[in-house]
């Protein structure tokens, strides 16, 4: 599910830096999952990792969850123009972007930390093996975290727009970034809706995951009986019970990392949006078949007299005065 590895990008012009940042973060995992460290030498071979290797189909920025860039390449700026290529022309919003200087009186920290989105300035000498660890893994977290968040509110979008019927929602709705069909190493995921209709790549294989993850004790339970379930290895259930608003709706997904409870918090809200909207499609497209009208929102007698009153009372005013005999027969609903 998602990443078997985070990405981090190291760009800086001597060689024995991004040699000595390789074996420093040689056993670093965050959630379980190593560090795959990319390195470039220049300005113009960062961006060109950018458009390639660090690009994923489907996703509107780079898969880079840190970036430790130099400031002195090419040119005395080429590390500074890089973090805004990062931000502006890759939208890599984001991305950790760490400045690594061994110059400071060229881009003076103050300087820098105003004028552009980094999340960090450190000189060579005081980042430290410790410090780079710990600057690593905290950003690695703080990407995902946002990335995912991010994920998520396209994904809403998406079905959101592609809510006018069913056959639109299953088949452009819920589609899932990256290579269509079974791809090899790829986590088994997929939807089950109203018990019976499963929306997968591996329609044999979510049966089974269901019924494991079904069986053990939630991790996110409410009074309607939804529930979000994980099991040890991060492999995560989605399920909401049928109800007034929602539909019969599960989400199952296997997974390399165990995540964080916020990040559950909102799967198991985003689940509750694909379920809610399910059932809106369906209850719409059951009346049309049938032929009924749609229901009409009548105001109950105790509201229409709540309003007329309301009416009244606010032509009144302070005064005490009877409101002028146009707007009594209005609110009682008698013509003119």
């Amino acid at each position: 599910m998602f990443f078997n590895e985070w990405n981090i990008l190291v760009v800086d012009d001597e060689p024995d830096v991004l040699a000595v940042t390789r074996l420093a973060l040689r056993d670093v995992k965050v959630y379980g999952l190593p560090v795959k460290i990319h390195t470039a030498r220049s300005k113009a071979e960062a961006v060109e990792l950018l458009k390639g290797p660090l690009s994923l189909q489907g996703s509107s920025e780079p898969i880079v969850a840190v970036a430790l860039v130099d400031v002195v390449m090419e040119s005395d700026h080429a590390g500074l123009e890089l973090c805004k290529y990062i931000r502006d022309e890759a939208r890599g919003h984001s991305v950790q972007l760490f400045i690594r200087t061994g110059q400071p009186g060229v881009a003076p920290e103050r300087s820098v930390i105003d004028e552009y989105d980094i999340s960090g300035y450190f000189t060579k000498v005081e980042l430290s093996e410790q410090k780079l660890y710990t600057l690593v893994k905290t950003g690695v977290r703080q990407w995902f975290t946002s990335w995912y968040a991010l994920m998520t509110e396209e994904s809403t979008n998406n079905i959101v727009t592609h809510s006018g019927s069913r056959k639109d929602f299953l088949e452009n709705g819920i589609g899932w970034f990256g290579e269509p069909g079974p791809q090899e190493g790829e986590g088994v995921t997929g939807f089950i809706f109203d018990r019976d209709l499963i929306v997968s790549d591996y329609p044999d294989q979510i049966r089974p995951l269901y019924d494991r993850l079904n069986s053990i004790p939630p991790v996110i339970q409410t009074a309607d009986g939804h529930k979000l379930a994980m099991d040890e290895m991060g492999n995560l259930l989605v399920r909401t019970v049928k109800t007034r608003t929602t539909a019969d709706y599960v989400y199952v997904g296997e997974s390399s990392m165990v995540m964080p409870r916020l990040l559950l918090d909102l799967t198991f809200k985003s689940g509750l949006v694909f379920s809610t909207l399910w059932k809106k499609i369906t209850d719409e497209e059951k009346r049309m078949a049938s032929g009924k009208p749609a229901p009409r929102k009548i105001r109950s007698k105790p509201d229409l007299k709540k309003t007329a009153k309301s009416v009244k009372k606010a032509v009144a005013g302070k005064t005490g005065r009877k409101p002028v005999k146009k707007i009594t027969k209005a609110a009682s609903g008698k013509k003119r």
